[in-house]
């Protein structure tokens, strides 16, 4: 499989505008724009990094280069952006191939001419590499490359200033320059030798249709302040770098084909998931984080322990799991994981966070062969210290068990559940009380750490906690199981059931401890495959409801509804695959590949090899929000690894 597109469809801007690609360095900073290189977004750009300066939040130095070539004394600009009823310029009118593999690969024909554009992140460096290659049609050409800096915040936007510095100075064939104060300098080289002609001034108006159609502000002024000029002689590649350090510019072409050769192929749709998995791994000199997603996600509790099992299993790399949890016990304050993973925001929790801990560990047991009670002897203070949070509520108050030893999620000024949708402040999914999959979490949790205990003969804990699973299943299947609909209320409060039909249920299922009966599960199984099951995932509500939203578009409120009131999230896809394997068995491998067969079909919609962070709830299920989410992609590489599992007939690795 190759994930390759034709001049037919890069010249039609309808079609590559709605394509993008990512490129990371795995320490957080990242470059991504369209097929053809037309921003289309704010949070496009050629190299986008962590600065310490700025609480480590990303901001965009670089935001595209424009090339224009000389041929026999005529320019051919191979640039695009767009502004106000227009295009300009049309470079992409030239292009008549791309590729993405090890890294992403544009051709232009133009005058009789060939030259073939090359563009990489280098893993652990804040460097983009461009390398220009002519392919033929003239021994040599000129060249001309006219950076467009930004020097922002990535969620920000810029306009012309009088504080923009636009002094410079040379480096080793190139030039150092830096826009405003607290920035890093942005180091400009070529491997080449060249010229540069010093010419500040600002684009203008250049506008983000994404931004735009988002109902924001959606326009900016770029400064560029001058232009690189070369000689592109045949079949002899130059390569540009764009890094916050001076580079060494003669090992620049070697620096590109050696990364090229360590990198993994994407030529076939496990081999793009797992490429995609690595890229949410960040390495930090002290913790190892799980980023949510790209461009704009940060690290999150819940996400991230959704995530560790699939992309440890695509890393296959045990140690992942150690590094990853390590690091996560250092934000756990009072028995509970803050929702945001970070040094420099306030501590604030969730409803759930803290027990998707337990499922995490669930899995690299079964995966790793770890002895429950090694595991027990590792993580013993952190298990008990979330059971103990949600038993006495100290820590959390507005979330806390009750008398029936549920869990009780008070209404709160923020939504406390993954459907967190908010706009103007106000959650869009109302769930509070009893929610159904916070209490089949606290079910597994508390039978899971009573099971390591009694594995370590840790009689104390036993004895303190023995009680409980008997008690939470009863009263979840009283509070929580509606016997006249079949299926389980989404949540449940002052004795009132919301019997929305939403996709939450089926996590109840697909847990290793689950209070529920093998009939109701193959109810709710039946229930989720007839109303919330499509090509890409899970609907988050029934298309039958008068809310139900199933296409992300129209006013930004109508927007952030459909996010969870009707698209599509493929992260629940492998609970629901879970669920059926269990309950099925062998018998249901082929469907399940089915399933996942749909998902391979998207990859080259929108983000190219990636999976997006939810869908239409409707044909022809178009994706939305960032271009790659870690828990997504995790789950499909997870379920990949269930499947493989049951096909061989060997469960006891689940």
């Amino acid at each position: 499989m190759a994930l390759s597109f034709k001049q037919r469809d890069l010249v039609n801007l309808e079609f590559a505008l709605q394509r993008e690609f990512l490129g990371t360095n795995r320490e957080g900073g990242y470059l991504s724009t369209t097929l053809n290189f037309c921003n289309t977004s704010r949070y496009h750009g050629l190299l986008v990094v962590p600065i310490d300066a700025f609480k480590g939040r990303n901001h965009l130095l670089l935001s595209s280069l424009d090339e224009t070539v000389v041929v026999n004394d005529m320019e051919f600009n191979f640039a695009i952006h767009e502004y106000p009823d227009t295009f300009f310029p049309k470079g992409h009118k030239y292009i008549v191939s791309s590729e993405l593999n090890k890294y992403y690969s544009i051709t232009y024909q133009v005058a009789g001419i060939s030259l073939r554009k090359d563009i990489m992140m280098l893993h652990g460096q804040p460097q983009v590499l461009i390398r220009y290659t002519l392919l033929g049609g003239a021994d040599a050409v000129q060249l001309r490359l006219k950076p467009f800096l930004a020097f922002r915040d990535i969620h920000a936007l810029s306009v012309e200033n009088t504080v923009a510095c636009t002094d410079y100075e040379y480096v080793s064939q190139g030039i150092a320059t830096r826009l405003y104060e607290g920035f890093p300098t942005l180091y400009m080289q070529l491997s080449g030798e060249h010229t540069y002609l010093h010419d500040p001034h600002w684009y203008k108006h250049i506008q983000y249709s994404k931004d735009k159609a988002r109902g924001g502000d959606y326009q900016e002024d770029l400064l560029v302040p001058g232009y690189m000029e070369l000689t592109l002689h045949k079949e002899i590649p130059v390569v540009f770098s764009a890094s916050t350090k001076e580079e060494d510019v003669a090992s620049l072409p070697m620096n590109f084909s050696k990364a090229a050769q360590q990198r993994a192929p994407r030529d076939s749709f496990e081999n793009c998931l797992k490429y995609a998995a690595n890229q949410f791994v960040i390495e930090k000199l002290t913790e190892t984080r799980i980023k949510a997603g790209y461009p704009w996600h940060l690290s999150y509790g819940r996400n991230t322990f959704i995530s560790l099992p699939g992309i440890a299993i695509a890393s296959g790399n045990t140690g992942l799991f150690e590094q990853v949890l390590s690091s996560m016990q250092q934000y756990q304050k009072g028995g509970l994981f803050p929702r945001l993973i970070s040094s420099h925001a306030p501590n604030e929790y969730n409803a759930d966070t803290s027990l998707w801990f337990f499922w995490t560990l669930q899995q690299y047991e079964h995966w790793a062969k770890i002895p429950p009670k090694m595991l027990w002897e590792r993580y013993k203070h952190t298990l008990s210290s979330v059971l103990e949070a949600y038993r006495d509520g100290r820590t959390f108050p507005q979330v806390h068990m009750t008398e029936n030893k549920l869990i009780y999620a008070q209404r709160y000024h923020r939504p406390l559940t993954w459907m967190n949708g908010t706009i103007q402040g106000e959650p869009l999914v109302e769930r509070h009380g009893y929610i159904v999959e916070v209490n089949a979490l606290w079910y597994n949790a508390v039978s899971y750490a009573l099971t390591l205990a009694q594995e370590a003969d840790d009689r104390d804990f036993v004895a303190q906690w023995e009680a409980y699973p008997a008690q939470i299943a009863q009263e979840f299947v009283q509070t929580f199981w509606n016997e006249h609909k079949r299926y389980l209320a989404d949540w449940q409060d002052e004795g009132v059931q919301d019997l929305s039909v939403r996709p939450n249920q089926i996590i109840a299922c697909a847990l290793d401890y689950s209070p529920l009966k093998e009939s109701q599960k193959k109810d709710i199984i039946d229930l989720v495959e007839d109303k919330l099951l499509n090509d890409r995932g899970l609907r988050t509500l029934a298309p039958d409801d008068k809310r139900y939203r199933g296409c992300c578009e129209g006013s930004m409120r109508e927007q952030e509804e459909a996010i969870y009131q009707g698209g599509t999230h493929t992260w629940l896809l492998s609970f629901y695959i879970e669920s059926a394997l269990k309950l099925y068995g062998k018998d249901f491998v082929a469907e399940a590949e089915q399933l996942l067969s749909h998902v391979d079909e998207d990859i080259q919609n929108y983000g190219i090899g990636l999976i997006s962070e939810f869908y239409d709830g409707n044909p022809p299920y178009v994706g939305h929000g960032c271009i790659s989410q870690a828990r997504n992609t995790a789950e499909i590489i997870r379920s990949i690894y269930l499947i493989q599992c049951y096909r061989e007939g060997n469960t006891k690795k689940i």
